[in-house]
């Protein structure tokens, strides 16, 4: 009788150490999400503070054409479908059951995210606002020099 009891118990103990340890490799996993999930939240706001130091630059005044080849419109608008296809993964992966943790880690990108777009958005308006044909300007027929 002893020893079934202590095989019982034994076996209990088994699983609530089986359990422990899966508990524990997914506080690690969901860890390491949170941890990859600030680190892009980190990359954005690099992104941000050198769109903003950009545009600062631009209210100063520049002496030559902005974006004369357009790759600078044209990587905002990348980076602008990059930020909405983040930000569509984050609103399909967050949920009622993910953890304080990894809400946070979403919060915190989604935000950061949002300012970042919105930053690239008016950015991308300056430039073509300044240089509407997307390409350097020519100069009116009669100015032109003959070669």
């Amino acid at each position: 009788m002893l020893s079934s009891l202590l095989k019982l118990l034994l076996r209990e103990v088994s699983q609530i150490a089986r359990h422990g340890r899966n508990s524990l490799i997914a506080l690690a996993a969901e860890r390491r999400a949170a941890m990859r999930l600030d680190r892009l939240a980190d990359r954005l706001a690099g992104m941000g503070y050198k769109i903003e130091l950009l545009r600062k630059r631009m209210e100063q005044g520049l002496d030559d054409a902005l974006d004369a080849d357009a790759t600078l419109r044209e990587g905002l608008r990348g980076l602008k479908d990059d930020i909405r296809t983040v930000r569509s993964q984050l609103v399909s992966l967050s949920g009622p059951g993910s953890s304080p943790r990894l809400q946070r880690a979403f919060n915190r990108l989604s935000a950061i995210a949002e300012k970042t777009y919105a930053a690239a958005d008016k950015l991308q308006w300056e430039i073509d606002a300044l240089e509407p044909q997307g390409g350097p300007q020519q100069a009116p027929p009669d100015q032109r020099s003959s070669a």
